[in-house]
Order: C-alpha cells, then sequence, then structure tokens
C-alpha cells in the first residue's frame, strides 16, 4: 500500500517536471518564432552627386543586388556618371511581430549611410582626406519603434564610391538578436581574427629581425622579417576602419606588400631549405616584383585589380615552381621538415588561387557571399616557418656550444703546453747555466793545466813523461773541443783528426803521410758521430805507436758516393788476424757499430797492417 506522503510527493514530482516541460516548450517556441531575417534584393538605384537624398522627382533605375560599379551588366546610364555617390531605396513594412528589428549590411565598399523615412538611423564615420574602410567591417543598424510609421516605409541608402569601384551585397532585415549574432560572427571571422594575425605578424617581424641582428650572416631570419612585415601590412587592410593614407595610395601599397611577400617568402624558402636557391631566377623574381610595385601606382584604376592580380598571379607561380622543387627533393631525400614545409605552402597557393577565382571568376553574388580565405593560412604557415627557425637556432645554438666547448678544451690544452714549455724553458735555462759554467771550467782547465802540460812536453820531449804530457794534452784538447763544438763541419773535424795524428805519430818518432780528397760535402758531422770516430781512428793510431813497430805510416781520407773511407797502413811486424783480438779491436767495433760505421783491416805478419774505416755521411746538410 503507498501511503498518502509518498502520493503526495509523487503529486508535487510530477508538477514540478510539467512546470518545467512547459517552461522548455515556450523557450522553444519563442525560439521558433522568432521569423527568419528579409533578404532584401530588389532596389532601385541612381547616381546622385549630393549628399542629400534625392528629390522625389529623380528617376530611379530597378536593380537585382548585388551591385558593382565595375560589373559589364550596370546600365550605361548609370556607368557613365561620374558622381562618387550611389543611391539605393528599397520600401519596407513594420513587422507584424513586436520587437526589436535591425538592418544588417554585411558588405559593401566604401562607405554608407542610411535613411529610414528621410531621417538618417546611422552609417559609417568619416575623417578629413581619410576614405572608410567599412569593406571589411559588417553594419548592424537598429529600426528604433517610434520611426516606423502605417504602412510602406521607404529606406535610402548612400553608398560611397571610387574610381576604384564600389560594391553593394543583399540586405538582411529582421530580428535584432538574431542579426546580432551574424553581426558577431563575421566580425570574428573577418576583423577579430586578423586583429590577432596583425599583432602576431608584427611580433614575428620583429624577433626575426632581432635574430638576424644577432646571427648577421644567417640571411633567413631577414627573409623570414621581411615576409612577415609585408603581410602585416596586409592583415592591416583587413583590420582598420579608415586608410592610414589616401586610398589612392593605399590601395597600391597594400598590393605591393603582396608582391614583396610573395617575393620574400621565395627567398626565405631558398635558405632555409638546402639545395632550393637558384640566385638567377631570384634576380628574375626580383626584377618582376619591382615592375609590378612601380605598375601599381601607374595604371589606371578600371585596370588596377586585373593588373595586380596577374601579377600575384605570376608571383604565385613561381612560389609553386619553388614548392615543387622542394618537394622533389623532399620525396627523394625523404626530408620531413622540407615535407612539411612544401605541404603548408601547398595549402597557402590553394587558398590564394581560391581568392582569384571568387574575384575574376566566379558570379558576383557568390563573390558577395563568400569569405576570403587566403589570410587564414598564413598562421599555419608561419607556424611551421618558426618550428624551423626555431630548430635552425637551436642548431646554431648548439653547434656555438661544442664549438664553445672544443674552444674551451683547446684554451685548456694550450695553457697545459704553455705551462709545459715554461717549465721546459726553464730546465733548459738552467741546463744552459750549467754548460755555460762547464764550458768555463773546460776553458780554465785548457788554458791552465795545458799550459802546464805544454811545458812538461816541450821541456822533456824525448822521455816518457813527455809523451804521458803530450798523451794528456791530447785528451784535454779532445774534451774541451767536443764541449764546445758538440755538432761541427765534416771539414774541421778531418783537419782536428789530421793536426792530432800527426802530432801524436810525429812526436812517437814514425814519419806520417796524409792524403784526402780535395773537396768535401759541405755537412755536418753529430758530435756522437765524431766522438766515436776521433776515439776509433786514436785508438788505431795508439795501436800502431805501441805494437806496430812501425817506422812509416800512411793516411788516406778518400770520398765515396756517401761515405767517407779513412784508410790507415803501416810498415810495422803485422799481427796473426786468425787470433785472438784485443781489446783495443773490440773497442773499435764496438764504436762503429754506434754510429752506423763499419771497420775492416787487412794484416799479415812482417807485413804491416791496413785498417778502412768507413762511415755514411747521411748527415743534415749546412
Amino acid at each position: 500500500m503507498i501511503s498518502r506522503q509518498e502520493s503526495a510527493n509523487a503529486a508535487r514530482a510530477l508538477r514540478l517536471a510539467t512546470l518545467l516541460l512547459t517552461i522548455v516548450a515556450m523557450l522553444l517556441c519563442a525560439r521558433f518564432a522568432q521569423a527568419e531575417p528579409q533578404v532584401i534584393e530588389a532596389v532601385d538605384f541612381l547616381y546622385w552627386n549630393s549628399m542629400e537624398p534625392p528629390p522625389a522627382d529623380a528617376v530611379w533605375t530597378p536593380l537585382v543586388l548585388p551591385f558593382s560599379s565595375r560589373e559589364e551588366d550596370t546600365p550605361l546610364t548609370a556607368r557613365a556618371a561620374d558622381s562618387p555617390y550611389v543611391w539605393f531605396r528599397f520600401p519596407l513594412q513594420e513587422p507584424a511581430q513586436s520587437g526589436r528589428h535591425s538592418l544588417y549590411f554585411w558588405r559593401y565598399n566604401l562607405a554608407l549611410n542610411v535613411f529610414f523615412n528621410g531621417s538618417e538611423i546611422g552609417g559609417s564615420s568619416y575623417r578629413a582626406n581619410r576614405d572608410t574602410m567599412s569593406w571589411n567591417h559588417p553594419l548592424l543598424l537598429e529600426i528604433q519603434q517610434p520611426s516606423w510609421r502605417p504602412g510602406s516605409n521607404e529606406v535610402l541608402v548612400r553608398l560611397y564610391r571610387s574610381a576604384w569601384g564600389g560594391n553593394f551585397a543583399p540586405i538582411l532585415f529582421g530580428d535584432t538578436a538574431k542579426l546580432q549574432q551574424l553581426w558577431s560572427e563575421q566580425m570574428f571571422r573577418q576583423v577579430e581574427i586578423n586583429e590577432v594575425l596583425l599583432a602576431f605578424g608584427i611580433g614575428l617581424s620583429l624577433v626575426s629581425f632581432f635574430l638576424w641582428g644577432v646571427r648577421r650572416n644567417d640571411t633567413v631570419y631577414l627573409w623570414f622579417s621581411g615576409m612577415s612585415l609585408c603581410w602585416s601590412v596586409v592583415t592591416l587592410h583587413m583590420t582598420i576602419y579608415h586608410n592610414p593614407i589616401p586610398y589612392d595610395y593605399w590601395l597600391p601599397l597594400v598590393h605591393v606588400a603582396i608582391d614583396g611577400a610573395i617575393f620574400c617568402m621565395y627567398g626565405f624558402i631558398g635558405r632555409l631549405i638546402d639545395g632550393a636557391k637558384r640566385p638567377r631566377r631570384e634576380r628574375l623574381l626580383l626584377a618582376w616584383t619591382f615592375v609590378a610595385s612601380i605598375s601599381h601606382f601607374l595604371v589606371k584604376p578600371e585596370y588596377f585589380f586585373i593588373v595586380a592580380y596577374s601579377f600575384h598571379l605570376a608571383g604565385t607561380f613561381a612560389l609553386g615552381a619553388i614548392v615543387y622543387r622542394v618537394a622533389s627533393q623532399a620525396l627523394r631525400f625523404r626530408q620531413q621538415q622540407a615535407v612539411i614545409i612544401t605541404g603548408a605552402l601547398a595549402i597557402q597557393i590553394t587558398l590564394f588561387v581560391h581568392n582569384i577565382y571568387l574575384m575574376f571568376f566566379a558570379p558576383s553574388a557568390r563573390w558577395e557571399g563568400s569569405i576570403f580565405y587566403a589570410h587564414f593560412g598564413i598562421p599555419l604557415l608561419f607556424m611551421i616557418f618558426i618550428g624551423s627557425l626555431l630548430s635552425r637556432f637551436n642548431g646554431a645554438l648548439e653547434t656555438a656550444e661544442n664549438l664553445n666547448r672544443e674552444l674551451e678544451q683547446k684554451v685548456e690544452l694550450s695553457r697545459q703546453v704553455i705551462e709545459k714549455s715554461f717549465a721546459e724553458r726553464r730546465v733548459l735555462e738552467i741546463q744552459q747555466a750549467a754548460e755555460q759554467e762547464r764550458l768555463k771550467i773546460y776553458r780554465d782547465l785548457h788554458d791552465d793545466v795545458g799550459s802546464k802540460l805544454l811545458s812538461i812536453m816541450h821541456a822533456d820531449r824525448d822521455s816518457k813523461l813527455g809523451d804521458m804530457a803530450r798523451s794528456a794534452l791530447e785528451s784535454l784538447r779532445q774534451a774541451v773541443s767536443k764541449a764546445n763544438n758538440p755538432d761541427q763541419m765534416l771539414a774541421s773535424f778531418i783537419d782536428d783528426i789530421r793536426e792530432e795524428t800527426e802530432l801524436r805519430l810525429r812526436g812517437s818518432g814514425h814519419e806520417v803521410e796524409w792524403t784526402q780528397s780535395a773537396e768535401m760535402p759541405t755537412v755536418i758531422i753529430p758530435s756522437t758521430v765524431a766522438f766515436n770516430l776521433n776515439r776509433i781512428l786514436k785508438e788505431i793510431v795508439s795501436n800502431i805507436i805501441r805494437h806496430a813497430e812501425a817506422h812509416r805510416v800512411l793516411v788516406q781520407t778518400k770520398l765515396e758516393g756517401d761515405r767517407i773511407e779513412f784508410i790507415i797502413h803501416d810498415d810495422g811486424r803485422g799481427f796473426d788476424k786468425h787470433g785472438p783480438l784485443g781489446n783495443g779491436i773490440n773497442n773499435i767495433i764496438s764504436r762503429a757499430k754506434e754510429i752506423g760505421a763499419s771497420v775492416s783491416w787487412h794484416s799479415e805478419p812482417g807485413e804491416g797492417t791496413t785498417i778502412c774505416t768507413v762511415v755514411p755521411t747521411g748527415w743534415a746538410p749546412e
């Protein structure tokens, strides 16, 4: 059983649900009760050279909107008129439903003012010497309730045009709230988005110009800055209400900016993608852009748009050519960045070609009712370009950081080398100081001890003491000579050897005959070679003096190719070459090996001994 309380609760819930459904139904009915806006296309028009409405007896010509003063189907009488004002009129019945009602003008050029039953209810504002760029700004005018009169009401529209033409699209009349929504949507598409794009383009231009200032050698940033700046001028044309300069100069400047943006985009792609740049074609496009810029200011207004868009289309074809080249390269080498860029450029070119189609090939009604999409593709294109530039800049920073690290390593290595060099130099200075001190000691020994030995040698020439003094003097001279001149000329070395050998042999009672080649090679004999060779020759002379019992010694020095031979022959008693070798002979052989020389000898008992020492001359030249 259901209690009374539960029944009461169920009844209250049912009444609440019914109330909610009723409210929703009323809102839906109110929504659908609003009539769709009325499209006004049938109007009368005339050219009237006055800002005041035409008189009652003026002759009006019927017309079906849209209107364009450049259209070929405009009546000749109207087309031939030189008035800057075109007047339109149409009747308007007061709506049966009460509420707020408005007129919505969504496309017109250049400016207009609206009169309702003879009284001006609104329109475009004016500034001295400036035209009003109303063509991209929709206009919504509400008709106040007291302005209505019974029966038919007359609406007059005064459209301001210039030599560049004038356009007037069909008019919408209806509920203000619904038209307000249409006005807001169109303002967002045609003006507000472009205002954001304008700030975006100017910011990109400044940032890329700053990056170029940081990296002057990388001109890709400068080209991107020029492209952004040129397109910002075009975007400004889409957003402003009053021209910054007279229309006769402003409109050509806008189209110059379009050609400049195309050229800068061409140059930018050529520098962004490796292998895409073609200097000759770039110069041709530059000349074409220059000619186009001049023509925009010189061509007559009636031919302006045809000429201007012809130049734009030619530049677009050039841009399409480089896009095709980059796309082919990207597909061939599978370059991801190039594929993305060419895809974005292809979309932008397609949107621009769509604009040209609307301007010149589409019916007027469709042109008036369509949206130009080219400027909507620019953010996508710019974002891709920004990503490429940031990637490029990041790569440059990484390269700079790597180079900086390498530089720091090289600096550290150089510092270590300098420290090592400084330490080595310090050691060298110490060694040089020690060497100087050693040379001083050698000179003192030579001057002091040498003089004493020489005195002993001359005082007791024929005794063993004299021989010992002579031998000590020779050793002293050899040590001093080796210390003072570690490396010396070969000819000088041979002269020293000759002097010493003759001194020793003649001092011991031997006859000496010395012969040598007329010319000796101009080479420097290293100290090690000179020292060991001196010791070899000295050991041979010592053996002759001590053991040979010879009377006559023949010394021959001769040059044979790249070697020098020292041949020493004595007429002594000789020795058995097959017998054991003494320490002197072994020392000679050992020293010869150290300097790359060879020693050979020939001896027979009673026939003397011949020893030949061969030394290569592969030393450094003087």
